[in-house]
């Protein structure tokens, strides 16, 4: 015998929460790629790497502390001594050499190729894990280690001809101490998102960098005029699309995700600054360096490994496209 039926329906079990991080990591990378570009811009328009570099952390501090307040209010607070500052200086100092190391590439060597050569930064990130779990890479991932620098390899040599020789390798040596730097304090960054959360985290360690590059740059000398008006604007740019909204973004992925699975996401950076270049500064990449290109992105895609939850977004997002 049936039960009688009811005028109420059986309660639908509630849905999963939505994972924002790997959307909060996927905004920010396209914040940080056109980075390059607003760079490149802010160049054009008279202004040095010294002077780009000030402006961009000068202007970027207020909004990250700004920031750290709003995602801050009425959370518990980690009382701050040195045991918290010391490692926010040490990353601090990581990410001033990274960024410093960064702009002088593009200056060098363009937008489009020194993000191919950044972006090997997950691999960096993949041997720090290896060290610290003290175990040796598979051969896997030390063969996908020799397919990635082929693919460099590969890139840079048609450019020896178009630059001088003495600036390419200038250039591709700022890329990748870059790279080493940047994958460094991804890692180093974890923890301290975790113990400080990352909007604490990202305004003292921003507020560092600031305390480092402006001295570091000053320094340095070269080009350190008032910028004009227009290299002004693209300087804020930098400051504020560029900086503040894709660190704030970048680093609660870290905390929600873990480095690895966010230096998987970012891989999607150098194909988007590409992108960028070719169509807003007419640089591009010959035949060959795109062969190269895409022999980087594999050796690397290998090193990372794919998650089948990762590969579930990237096929939802295409349906979507689609």
């Amino acid at each position: 015998m049936s039960a009688p039926a009811s005028g109420f329906s059986a309660p639908r079990s509630p849905k999963a929460p939505v994972d924002w991080a790997p959307w909060m990591v996927l905004i920010s990378t396209i914040a940080l790629s056109f980075k390059g570009i607003s760079a490149k811009y802010a160049y054009d328009a008279g202004m040095g790497v010294g002077m780009v570099l000030i402006l961009r952390f000068v202007l970027a501090a207020p909004f990250f502390w700004v920031g750290e307040r709003l995602l801050g209010a009425g959370r518990p607070r980690l009382p701050l001594g040195w045991a918290e500052i010391r490692p926010c200086i040490l990353a601090g100092v990581l990410f001033s050499v990274a960024t410093y190391s960064d702009f002088s590439s593009v200056q060098l060597i363009g937008a489009g190729l020194s993000r191919v050569i950044l972006f090997t930064y997950p691999a960096v990130i993949l041997i720090i894990g290896a060290f610290s779990r003290r175990t040796w890479p598979a051969r896997r991932q030390m063969l996908a280690f020799a397919i990635t620098y082929l693919g460099l390899l590969i890139i840079i040599v048609p450019s020896v001809g178009l630059v001088a020789v003495d600036v390419m390798l200038e250039g591709v040596a700022m890329s990748l101490l870059s790279s080493v730097t940047y994958g460094s304090f991804l890692v180093y960054s974890q923890s301290l998102t975790g113990r400080l959360g990352s909007a604490r985290f990202t305004a003292i360690s921003n507020t560092v960098t600031m305390l480092m590059i402006v001295p570091f740059a000053l320094a340095m000398g070269g080009d350190l005029t008032i910028p004009n008006t227009t290299a002004l604007i693209w300087a804020v740019v930098i400051a504020t699309v560029c900086t503040v909204l894709p660190f704030f973004l970048l680093f609660e992925g870290i905390r929600r995700w873990g480095a690895e699975k966010t230096g998987l996401m970012t891989l999607s950076g150098p194909a988007l600054t590409i992108a960028m270049a070719w169509v807003l500064l007419d640089e591009t990449l010959t035949p060959l360096q795109l062969i190269g290109f895409a022999v980087v992105m594999a050796g690397v895609g290998a090193l990372q490994g794919v998650d089948r939850p990762l590969l579930r977004l990237l096929r939802r997002g295409r349906r979507a496209e689609a």
